[in-house]
C-alpha cells in the first residue's frame, strides 16, 4: 500500500517556529558526510536530530502532520526543526530540501510530491548517510527509508465507489488536481478511471484541470469549465482547496444538482458539508503520517527495522457521521 495529498490553503500562513540545532561537529575529512556504518546507529547520550521538510507550510492538512511530528519528538526524545514553502512551487522545495541535506541531520522526512524535481537530492542524501522517510507522497523505494500515507489506488477505487453510489451509477464528472503531475493525486486518478471503466460504466470523466493549490485560480477554472461543459455533475478534487472552491464557483453561477466529493478534512469543507454545499469529503490522516514518521525516525535511529509502507488510512465523511469519525480516525 503507497503514498499521500493537499489541503486547504490559508489566507495568511502562520509561521512555525521550532528549536534548531545543528549536528554534531565533523573532522576536516568527514565534514558534512557519515560513513555508511554510521546510518541507523546513533552515538550514546546524543540526542538524534531531525528536520521535516514540509512543501506547503501552513496548510491544514500539513499543519496536522507538523502536530503529529511535534508529538513525537516529546515522547521519543529527538530534536525538529520544521522547514519548507508556503507554496506549491517545485525549485522552493528542492531548495528547502538541500537546505535540510546542508545542515545534515540524523534523518530527513519529507513529501516529494513531484520526486522527479528533487530526485538528485536523494541520492545527494544517501550518499551523504542521511536516511528519508516519506510522507504523503513517495519516492523511489530503494531512496528512502519508509513511506507513510494514503494508499493511492485504494483511495481512487474508493473514490469510484462512493460516487458510483451517490449516483446511482451515472455520472458526468470533472477532476481537479494541484498539477497534472502530482505523483499521488496521479495514481488516485488513474485509479479512478480504471475501476470506472472496469465496473462502472455510466461513470465519464468530462476533464481534468489543475489549479496550483491556489484557491483564486481554482474558483475560476471551476466557473470555467462548469459553463464550456454544463453537462458535468459530479466534482472529484484532488487537492484540498477544491471543495469549497468547486461549491463557490457554483453558487456565484447559480447551478444546483451537482455533486462535490472533496479531500481531507479542513474546517472549511468540514462546515460546507454541514450547510450542504459539498456532499462529502474523503479524509486523510495527516496526523497519523507526522506521528508515525516521528517514531520511525527514532526506531530506525536506534537501529530498529521499521515498516518500508505504512497506509495511514482514509474515512468518507458526510453529514452522516461528521461529528463521529475522529473518535477512530485520529487515533495513534
Amino acid at each position: 500500500m503507497r503514498r499521500k495529498i493537499i489541503a486547504m490553503i490559508l489566507a495568511g500562513v502562520a509561521a512555525l517556529s521550532l528549536v534548531a540545532c545543528g549536528s554534531a561537529a565533523k573532522s576536516e575529512g568527514e565534514q558534512g558526510k557519515k560513513s555508511d556504518a554510521a546510518v541507523g546507529e546513533q552515538t550514546p547520550g546524543k540526542e538524534p536530530y531531525v528536520i521535516w521538510v514540509n512543501p506547503l507550510v501552513g496548510s491544514a492538512v500539513f499543519t496536522s502532520a507538523d502536530n503529529g511530528i511535534k508529538d513525537a519528538s516529546k515522547e521519543f526524545g529527538f530534536k525538529l526543526k520544521i522547514i519548507g514553502p508556503s507554496v506549491l512551487d517545485d525549485t522552493q522545495m528542492y531548495e528547502a530540501l538541500q537546505n535540510a541535506l546542508v545542515e545534515n541531520p540524523d534523518l530527513v522526512v519529507t513529501t516529494p510530491y513531484n520526486f522527479s524535481a528533487v530526485q538528485g537530492l536523494y541520492t545527494e542524501a544517501k550518499e551523504k548517510g542521511i536516511p528519508i522517510i516519506n510522507i504523503s507522497s513517495d519516492s523511489d523505494e530503494a531512496g528512502r527509508v519508509s513511506f507513510i500515507g494514503t494508499d493511492n489506488t485504494a483511495y481512487g477505487q474508493l473514490a469510484a465507489d462512493y460516487i458510483n453510489e451517490e449516483k446511482n451509477g451515472k455520472a458526468n464528472v470533472m477532476i481537479m488536481m494541484a498539477n497534472l503531475d502530482t505523483s499521488n493525486q496521479l495514481e488516485q486518478k488513474t485509479a479512478f478511471e480504471e475501476k470506472c471503466k472496469k465496473e462502472y460504466p455510466g461513470i465519464n470523466v468530462v476533464l481534468t484541470d489543475e489549479d496550483k493549490g491556489d484557491s483564486v485560480t481554482a474558483l475560476q477554472k471551476f466557473q470555467d469549465n462548469l459553463k464550456a461543459h454544463p453537462e458535468i455533475d459530479t466534482i472529484l478534487c484532488l487537492e484540498a482547496i477544491g471543495g469549497v472552491s468547486a461549491a463557490n464557483a457554483i453558487e456565484e453561477l447559480g447551478m444546483k444538482d451537482i455533486t462535490i466529493l472533496a479531500i481531507d478534512d479542513n474546517e472549511d469543507t468540514l462546515q460546507y458539508i454541514r450547510d450542504g454545499k459539498v456532499w462529502g469529503t474523503m479524509a486523510q490522516n495527516f496526523y497519523k503520517m507526522g506521528y508515525t514518521a516521528g517514531e520511525f525516525a527514532r526506531d530506525y535511529l536506534e537501529g530498529k527495522k521499521v515498516d518500508s509502507i505504512v497506509d495511514s488510512g482514509t474515512v468518507l465523511i458526510t453529514k452522516d457521521n461528521i461529528d463521529t469519525y475522529q473518535d477512530e480516525f485520529y487515533k495513534k
